[in-house]
């Protein structure tokens, strides 16, 4: 996610699900969970997946 106010990821990842559903034509969120990722003392992880991350906001 991005922090209100940022321009750029934390770079301390969670991992989210969202759940929508569509009820006669509108969109509404059934579901939404975060947990933080953890990839327990394995920063060359963080690092990808926060780089696979930036390059969705492009």
């Amino acid at each position: 996610m991005v922090p209100c106010g940022q321009l750029d990821i934390n770079p301390a990842n969670t991992h989210h699900t969202l759940v929508v559903v569509n009820i006669e034509r509108n969109w509404r969120i059934q579901i939404f969970h975060n947990i933080p990722a953890q990839l327990h003392g394995r920063p060359e992880l963080v690092e990808q997946l926060t780089e696979e991350l930036r390059e969705w906001l492009k």
